[in-house]
């Protein structure tokens, strides 16, 4: 169960250090067609050496089993995403002249970081991805089918307390599953539970926006972090990363491989926190933030406009510039 969740003011955080640095930032998964972001894998060199490798490992071709699934969390879509953002964060570094100080992911976009942050090899990262996604999926296929992550927006921090404690007085599972910004939250809790949820967030004045299923980023999902770190990380070594990658749980600074492997395991049982995360990030003296990839909603939030100068890489930006 969960207590009052503290309020954290997303204002533009001034910090004394000077500097103008720079990061790049990976969203999580999101839902995409291979039309979104297949003309640019085949087109951009980068894209296409990548793609080459992760057939490779993967002993399939990532956009052939694409093209017949439209499931993005599956093991090759997690790959795909993989694939397009390092090759976006390629071309960005060769064309933009950016090199971050700087990185950090959402969710599953903490697994890209640390490939970016060269904490592995890239074979070895399309290896992982994968195998995370199998495990996870196959995990979720036993466990927990019971419960979903919900997002939900615009509800004032107080009716959240209000709705939270509401929810503990009647002995119903929940837990904050990520604070995204003023008033938006992650929320998970059983889903024969859910229509009374969403319908006391619209009494509260919020707007119930979609359910995750699997759910995520929850303290009971335990033995997932356990049978991930058995399963898939215990022959995979991280070495420390040469752009220090930032936590999106709390904004502190990653600079070992043992960190980097530990922040990858912990993202299944923590919340994200991108409302503390963004001022902690600015703190450091980020002024811009590159946003890597497939990216319908980070780029919009308050607490990245009003922390930073926010430059999208995205497959449709970069076909539209005249060197790809």
């Amino acid at each position: 169960m969960t207590g009052t969740i503290p309020v954290v003011d997303p204002a533009r955080v001034v910090s004394g250090n000077d500097s103008q640095a720079s990061a790049f930032f990976f969203p999580g998964l999101d839902a995409f067609k291979l039309a979104e972001i297949g003309k640019f894998l085949v087109l951009s060199p980068h894209a296409r050496d990548r793609l080459a490798v992760a057939n490779d490992v993967l002993g399939q071709s990532v956009t052939r089993a694409l093209r017949g699934s439209d499931d993005y969390a599956s093991p090759v879509a997690r790959v795909a995403s993989l694939v397009n953002a390092l090759a976006l964060a390629d071309w960005a570094q060769e064309n933009l002249a950016v090199e971050p100080q700087y990185c950090l992911g959402m969710s599953f976009g903490e697994q890209i970081a640390a490939a970016f942050a060269g904490c592995l090899p890239f074979d070895a990262a399309v290896r992982m991805v994968a195998r995370i996604g199998e495990c996870e999926l196959d995990y979720f296929r036993g466990a927990h089918q019971e419960l979903v992550t919900q997002v939900v927006t615009r509800v004032p921090a107080e009716r959240m307390d209000e709705v939270l404690a509401d929810l503990a007085g009647r002995g119903i599972f929940h837990e904050v599953s990520g604070r995204v910004d003023q008033g938006h939250y992650l929320i998970t809790l059983p889903e024969k539970h859910l229509a009374d949820f969403t319908a006391d967030i619209g009494k509260a004045g919020g707007y119930a926006l979609y359910a995750m299923s699997p759910p995520a980023h929850c303290g009971v999902f335990a033995p997932l972090r356990e049978r991930i770190a058995k399963e898939v990380l215990s022959d995979v070594e991280f070495v420390d990363p040469v752009v220090p990658i930032v936590s999106d749980a709390d904004g502190s600074v990653v600079t070992t491989g043992a960190g980097v492997r530990d922040m990858v395991l912990d993202g299944f049982v923590r919340p994200l926190n991108w409302l503390s995360t963004a001022p902690a990030l600015a703190g450091l003296g980020v002024r811009r933030l590159y946003m890597v990839g497939l990216d319908r909603m980070w780029y919009r939030l308050s607490a990245t406009k009003g922390n930073f100068e926010v430059t999208p890489v995205n497959q449709a930006g970069v076909l539209r510039h005249r060197r790809i």
